[in-house]
C-alpha cells in the first residue's frame, strides 16, 4: 500500500452533528461580513470566478492567492492573511514563472509558508478523490483559509457539468470542506459556447454558491482587456464597480539555455475602471481636456499610455481615437468648439 493510500485510509470525514439551536445563538453572531478579500471573497463561503478560455482567470485567481498569502491589499481592497491551497488541474507547468512575475511586478516576496499547490488534479466528485484531497489537507497540518479549484472541469472525473443533480452534489462536497475547515472555496470555471449565457453547464452551480464573479474580455484599441464584474454576493452588496485587467509579459532575471531572457506573465490592473470601451474613451478625453486642440491631443496620448495600460500601440491610432472622441463630446454637449481648434468645457 502506498503512503497516499495509507494516509487516505486513516482519514475519517465526519460532518458536525446535525441539530437545532435556539435563535438566541444566532443573535450572538456578528452582523458584519467577515472578508478574506474585502467586498469580494467572504470568509467561510463557496464562490465562483468564471470566464472564457484565455481571458486570464487563472492569473487573476493566482494574484488573489498571493495577496491573501502575504496579507497585502488586492486592488485597493484589504485582505486577511491566511493559508491558500491551489488545486492546479493542469499541474505546476509554468507556475514558477507566473509567481516570479507577480513578485517582480508587485515588488514583493511571496510568503511561501502560506501558499501551497497540488501536483495533479483529483476528482472531487468521487469518494476516492475527495478523500485523497482531505488526506492531503490533513497532511499539511495547516488549516486553509482559501482553497482554489482551478478549474472545475479538471477536477471532475465521473460527473457531467450539464447535470443539475451532479453539480449540486459537487457543490455539496465543497460545502463539506468549507464546514470541516471553516474555509472559503473559489471555483475557477469556464463560460459555455455562448458567453452571454453565463457559466458553462448546469444552473445549479450558480444557484448553490455564495458569490460569483465573471471576467469578460473586450478589445480596447487593439489591446486585450478583461473586466471583472460581480454577478452575485449573497450576504453583501453585488453593486461593485467593475475592475479591468490585462495580462502582461514580465522579463525575469534569468536566461534560458540559448541565452535569451526568460519571460513570465501576470495580471495587471488597468487603472481606468470602466463598463465599456466608450466610457474609457469618453472619460479619458474629459480628464485630459485642454482648450487648445493640439495640447489636448498631446495630453490624451500621454494619458493613454500612463493611465490605461503600458502599451506599444501606435500613436497614430490613439490620435484617431482622440479625434473621434472630440466629435462625440461636441455632439453630446460636453464641449463646444468656440473657434477652429479652440474648445470650451460646458457645465
Amino acid at each position: 500500500m502506498s503512503n497516499l493510500q495509507t494516509k487516505t485510509a486513516s482519514v475519517s470525514f465526519e460532518l458536525p452533528e446535525y441539530k437545532f439551536v435556539p435563535i438566541s445563538t444566532v443573535y450572538e453572531q456578528s452582523t458584519e461580513v467577515q472578508w478574506l478579500i474585502e467586498d469580494y471573497i467572504p470568509k467561510q463561503s463557496v464562490g465562483m470566478l468564471y470566464g472564457p478560455s484565455g481571458v486570464g482567470k487563472s492569473h487573476l485567481a493566482l494574484d488573489m492567492a498571493v495577496k491573501i498569502a502575504n496579507g497585502i491589499p488586492w486592488c485597493d481592497h484589504d485582505t486577511e492573511k491566511g493559508v491558500v491551497l491551489i488545486m492546479a488541474g493542469e499541474g505546476q507547468s509554468g507556475l514558477k514563472r507566473r509567481l516570479q512575475s507577480i513578485e517582480k511586478h508587485n515588488g514583493i516576496k511571496i510568503d511561501q509558508n502560506n501558499l501551497f499547490v497540488s501536483e495533479r488534479a483529483v476528482g472531487v466528485d468521487t469518494e476516492k478523490g475527495f478523500m485523497e484531497l482531505v488526506a492531503a489537507i490533513e497532511a499539511l497540518e495547516k488549516t486553509p483559509d482559501l482553497i482554489i479549484v482551478d478549474t472545475l472541469s479538471r477536477h471532475l472525473m465521473s460527473s457531467s457539468e450539464n447535470s443539475n443533480e451532479d453539480m449540486a452534489a459537487v457543490i455539496n462536497r465543497l460545502e463539506q470542506l468549507k464546514q470541516r475547515y471553516n474555509t472559503s472555496i473559489l471555483i475557477v470555471h469556464h463560460t459555455g459556447k455562448n458567453a452571454k449565457n453565463g457559466s458553462r453547464g448546469a444552473s445549479s452551480i450558480r444557484a448553490n454558491i455564495d458569490f460569483s464573479f465573471v471576467l469578460t474580455p473586450f478589445n480596447f484599441a487593439g489591446l486585450s482587456i478583461a473586466e471583472l464584474g460581480c454577478e452575485k454576493q449573497k450576504d453583501a452588496s453585488d453593486q461593485l464597480q467593475a475592475t479591468s485587467f490585462q495580462v502582461i509579459t514580465v522579463e525575469l532575471a534569468e536566461l534560458d539555455s540559448k541565452g535569451r531572457m526568460v519571460k513570465g506573465a501576470c495580471i495587471q490592473r488597468v487603472k481606468c475602471q470602466c463598463d465599456s470601451e466608450e466610457k474609457i474613451y469618453e472619460g479619458l478625453a474629459l480628464d485630459t481636456f485642454m482648450q487648445v486642440k493640439s495640447e489636448w491631443q498631446k495630453n490624451f496620448v500621454e494619458a493613454f499610455a500612463r493611465e490605461i495600460v503600458d502599451s506599444t500601440h501606435k500613436p497614430d491610432t490613439i490620435k484617431k481615437i482622440f479625434r473621434e472622441q472630440v466629435k462625440l463630446l461636441v455632439q453630446n454637449g460636453f464641449v463646444e468648439e468656440v473657434e477652429k481648434n479652440q474648445f470650451e468645457l460646458l457645465e
